[in-house]
């Protein structure tokens, strides 16, 4: 028993992770806020974090976080749900998470599927930071 509670906690804590970082996003983009939002951001994730965008290009943390600093309220309006969550595969270190994101925006919806390579880390919020994702459009 005490091992199903410990799978099921392990989820709950990568579903309000994933969560709690698209709201963040979502809210960069999407509003005009401060920077401090795009800070909490860049500390959720690793210092040799990379991303494959659904455009196919490689992006280090720094690529990454540069690229947002002038992004900041460039889609007002944004909302990113996020649904079709799930545990592929952990370690004692890691754990790998599949979810879908969808993008919506003044009538505009995209959607993309995301593997993400998250590492347990105790002074995470949720004990998790990120560490590897990448994304893949879905046509509807």
């Amino acid at each position: 028993m005490a091992r199903a509670r410990l799978v099921t906690d392990l989820a709950e804590h990568v579903l309000a992770e994933v969560e709690r970082q698209h709201a963040r996003l979502a809210r960069w983009l999407g509003t005009d806020c401060g920077s401090e939002v795009l800070d909490e951001l860049r500390r959720s994730h690793l210092p040799q974090f990379e991303i494959i965008t659904i455009d196919g290009h490689l992006l280090r943390v720094d690529q990454l976080f540069d690229g947002l600093a002038g992004a900041g309220n460039a889609a007002p309006g944004l909302r990113i749900d996020i649904d079709e969550i799930g545990i592929v595969a952990q370690t004692t270190d890691l754990v790998t998470v599949r979810f879908r994101e969808t993008h919506s925006r003044a009538g505009d919806v995209s959607q993309r599927l995301v593997t993400a390579v998250l590492r347990k880390d105790a002074g995470a919020p949720h004990g998790l930071r990120w560490q590897y994702v990448h994304e893949t459009a879905v046509r509807h």
